[in-house]
């Protein structure tokens, strides 16, 4: 996966598992709309390594073969589900919004590991703290997928100003090679409810409060953080 300075988020597969000479992109879209050059809005990646995503997520009726994602842009965090519905490849939907209290985020984490019934982001903060979320996938274990989807939809959707659709126009959707035309699969995990909350807000031993640079997961389920280059 990648993000370019524009905001068009990109997921490549190679052609051949045993290679990576040759690439193609399955799927592609602008998460916040589509940026301007002199903007700045210091996008975050974090793919969830794992095997599976978190086993209440697939409890809920996420596919074991979802890929999870989140991105970052000023100090608004999205979080998406890259889903197969068949052979054509993955696709992003976007599962959730969460507008953070932090002026700007430089670096975001998403725990490894699928044991906990739920997930932890991690974000490196402008103002000196490290803020860890926490992303649930409510449900009724006894109802069936096709009951969620009533009550389903992306939940926590707080509208950010630098939000806009995904599919860009004119020029713009020429030059960056996505269809204005294209749709993505109804499949009913794409309507899974999601919820998030800010478990804490670590913050660094400085009086001076220095940006938070770079977070990173210990095996321990530890968050570690960097203030500088070091």
């Amino acid at each position: 996966m990648l993000i370019t300075h524009d905001g068009l988020l990109s997921l490549l597969e190679p052609l051949e598992p045993e290679s990576l000479v040759a690439w193609r992109e399955t799927d592609s879209l602008f998460p916040f709309g589509q940026q301007s050059r002199s903007s700045e809005p210091r996008f975050g990646l974090s793919l969830h390594q794992a095997e599976m995503p978190c086993y209440n997520a697939v409890a809920a009726g996420l596919e074991l073969n979802a890929l999870s994602l989140a991105v970052s842009a000023t100090s608004t965090i999205k979080i998406f589900r890259a889903l197969k519905p068949d052979e054509t490849g993955y696709q992003f939907h976007e599962m959730l919004e969460i507008a953070t209290e932090s002026p700007l985020i430089n670096d975001l984490a998403w725990a490894p590991g699928c044991i906990r019934p739920y997930d932890l982001v991690a974000a490196a903060c402008d103002d000196g703290c490290v803020r860890i979320f926490e992303i649930t996938t409510p449900h009724n274990s006894n109802l069936r997928l096709n009951a969620l989807s009533k009550n389903s939809g992306v939940a926590k959707n707080r509208t950010s100003s630098m939000t806009a659709r995904n599919a860009p126009s004119g020029i713009g959707a020429g030059l960056a090679g996505v269809s204005r035309t294209s749709t993505r699969s109804n499949a009913p995990s794409s309507r899974i409810k999601h919820e998030w909350k800010e478990l804490t807000s670590l913050r660094t031993h400085d009086d001076e409060c220095k940006p938070v640079w770079r977070v990173r997961w210990m095996h321990d389920g530890k968050p570690y953080y960097g203030l500088d280059g070091n």
